[in-house]
């Protein structure tokens, strides 16, 4: 059952604009290279994405699920754009990669 929450949704995207807002961020990633003879890893700069695990961290009052379901839902509306992610621990989050719409057009369409 999805619990479309307008609080949430609200919350999501205005993290989604203030992220958006600070411009590209990167972080160290510590690559794994798995071999037949031996493993490695090196180390890159990727872009820092916002996902609803950090929007988790931030929203404590939320369990991941209902800010997976209602992201979801700004997603159908073409309010934000998404990736849905799988890990191997069958854990799902989202990435949310931007806001399509302005804060007044977001207010308007909530």
């Amino acid at each position: 059952m999805i619990f479309m929450n307008k609080l949430l949704q609200d919350k999501i995207f205005r993290e989604l604009l203030k992220f958006h807002s600070q411009g590209d961020i990167f972080e160290e990633k510590e690559i794994i290279t798995l071999g037949c003879m031996a493993n490695g890893s090196t180390k890159e700069l990727q872009k820092k994405i916002l996902t609803t695990i950090d929007l988790q961290n931030l929203l404590q009052d939320y369990s991941l699920n209902e800010i997976n379901e209602n992201a979801s839902i700004l997603a159908d509306k073409d309010l934000i754009k998404i990736n849905r992610v799988t890990t191997t621990t069958n854990k799902n989050y989202l990435e949310l990669l931007e806001p399509l719409v302005s804060l007044e057009d977001f207010l308007d369409e909530i």
